[in-house]
């Protein structure tokens, strides 16, 4: 805003609407004493005693006073003790003006009407702005001005809330605070007028962001549905970290452009994976009811290897392979009796060889079809065992150490699960062969030479 020049000192005025001869007379004595001061360049404190004394005599001289209530005129001077201008009333298109100068003859103050209302400037003594309010159509806007020139400071309304930005030096607005229909936002900028600190509220909550120097969001913490979040990035391509926690469940993801990880925990357990850059698992550390584990994945997701805890509890660890399709294709894991089993299965999980000790002692080996045993090995307290299955699952051949005699014994069986044949050794160590008929109600022994 600059200053306004000075009206002419001889301007005419125009107060044709007064009233009576007397004060047109007075009009002119005024017009000739400002004439008189201003050509001799007296003193203004004579011209001022002057004027006072023809007012007074003006007045007393009135046959008929009058009180003027209404002054017009087009513009109004008001002139100090040295006959310099310091007020000036005027008109302008939008309405009425109103500037002040002070004793240096700088115009310092105006007060006015504007297009939407009114406004008041303030300039120094070198016509720089340094205060300004005016009115606009969406509100009141306040001003501060810098020595330089620039604004530093704004404060203004506007339809859906208030704004306040403050500038730095260079007129980067690097400090801004508003209101607006959702909630407040606070801004802080750096020495680039990039976003330093951002805090703002919303419907669902607050959120704090931090920024880089290069312009980027370094950090934020935030209000989510349930609970909140917190992220932690590095510049582009950089390490990235994620917090979040809502309803029953929290979420740690840490990671980079090459993969990440991710920390899970719920209501029933928690759970670590390491992901890669587009977030797949490849590794997994889980709870399950039984304890942990841990989840080996290829990079589509599926899981290839699980070593950990059985999932039913107090049953000890289990450690899995998985082809293609997730079934289960070798299993090792802890049997109720607190021993070792060992399984390997088909292409669709189900296990074709089942190896495991026993309680105290021994093993066993079986071979599984359809869920049905067909041969089993046992080595026992007694000695080996070999059993031959149906495709029912019956055992119709048993061979091993007889239990009431010495030496081997062998059984054929019916489908039925009936002894049919027997040979072994009998008590004298001689071999012997008993048939049975179909029910094995009765027998037939077929002894060797003695």
């Amino acid at each position: 805003m600059t200053n306004r020049p000075l009206p002419p000192s001889d301007q005419t005025r125009d107060l044709s609407d007064l009233a009576g001869t007397e004060f047109a007379r007075l009009r002119a004595e005024v017009a000739e004493l400002r004439r008189e001061a201003r050509s001799a360049r007296r003193v203004a404190f004579g011209a001022s005693a002057a004027l006072a004394a023809g007012l007074a005599l003006g007045l007393v001289a009135m046959t008929n006073p009058e009180v003027v209530r209404v002054i017009q005129t087009k513009l109004l001077e008001i002139v100090d003790d040295q006959g310099r201008v310091t007020m000036v009333a005027t008109t302008t298109p939008q309405g009425g003006r109103l500037d002040l100068w002070d004793a240096t003859g700088s115009n310092v103050a105006r007060v006015g009407a504007n297009d939407a209302g009114g406004d008041l400037i303030l300039w120094n003594r070198d016509g720089k702005s340094a205060f300004t309010a005016f009115a606009a159509q969406s509100g009141g806007r306040l001003e501060l001005g810098q020595a330089n020139g620039r604004i530093g400071g704004v404060l203004e309304s506007s339809a859906n809330g208030g704004r306040l930005s403050l500038a730095n030096g260079a007129g980067a607005a690097v400090v801004g605070v508003g209101a607006f229909d959702e909630g407040g936002a606070l801004r802080l900028g750096n020495r680039d007028n990039g976003d330093a600190v951002v805090l703002q509220g919303a419907g669902d909550g607050g959120s704090v962001a931090l920024g880089a120097g290069d312009g980027s969001t370094a950090a934020r913490l935030r209000a989510i549905a349930g609970g909140g979040e917190l992220d932690l990035a590095a510049p582009a391509g950089g390490p990235r970290v994620h917090l979040a926690a809502a309803g029953e469940e929290s979420i740690v993801l840490a990671g980079s452009a090459a993969g990440a990880s991710q920390l899970v925990a719920g209501k029933n357990g928690g759970g670590f994976d390491l992901l890669t850059g587009e977030a797949a698992r490849l590794a997994s550390i889980e709870s399950n009811e039984g304890g942990g584990s841990l989840v080996l994945r290829s990079g589509a997701e599926r899981a290839v290897a699980s070593l950990g805890a059985a999932p039913a509890r107090g049953k000890g660890g289990l450690m899995q392979l998985y082809n293609d399709d997730e079934s289960p294709v070798f299993a090792a894991a802890v049997t109720a009796d607190a021993a070792g089993r060992l399984a390997l299965g088909t292409a669709a999980g189900s296990a074709t060889f089942i190896a495991e000790s026993g309680k105290d002692d021994g093993a066993s080996m079986s071979l599984v079809r359809g869920g049905k045993r067909l041969l089993a090995f046992l080595a026992g307290s007694n000695g080996g065992l070999v059993n031959l299955f149906s495709a029912t699952g019956a055992p119709i051949w048993v061979a091993g150490n007889a239990d009431d005699g010495s030496g081997g014994v062998t059984v054929l069986r019916s489908e039925a699960g009936k002894d049919l044949v027997r040979i072994g050794v009998d008590e004298k160590g001689s071999g012997n062969v008993v048939l049975f008929n179909r029910d094995a109600s009765e027998r037939k022994t077929v002894a060797g030479p003695r």
